[in-house]
């Protein structure tokens, strides 16, 4: 009978991760994973009806197909359009009421 030699290809390639490894690299809950692989958006290979695994190859094209560009704007930041509201409280009062009371509700409050 001939022996098995040891075959370098065999021994270069990766272990398929079962889902909650690739929930603990995705930062997802295992169930999600399973969810995922269920509605089809994360490809699998089903080992049994209820055992699925995953090649490092489909979480990479997962991760491709929800990544999204950076949209870097070009343009500074606009001034502010309105100019701050001039006087406080004080002048409403004054206005409204009279300086003589304005000043003794200050008294009374120091």
């Amino acid at each position: 009978m001939q022996e098995m030699t040891a075959d370098t290809s065999t021994n270069s390639r990766r272990p398929l991760l079962k889902a909650e490894e690739v929930a603990k690299f995705l930062s997802l809950s295992a169930k999600t994973v399973h969810k995922l692989a269920r509605e089809r958006k994360l490809a699998c290979v089903q080992v049994t009806a209820r055992d699925r695994r995953f090649t490092q190859e489909q979480i990479q094209e997962y991760i491709r197909s929800k990544s999204t560009e950076v949209r870097v704007d070009k343009r500074g930041p606009r001034p502010v359009q309105s100019p701050p509201k001039k006087g406080g409280i004080e002048r409403k009062l004054a206005g409204d009421i009279g300086t003589d009371l304005v000043k003794e509700i200050r008294s009374l409050c120091r």
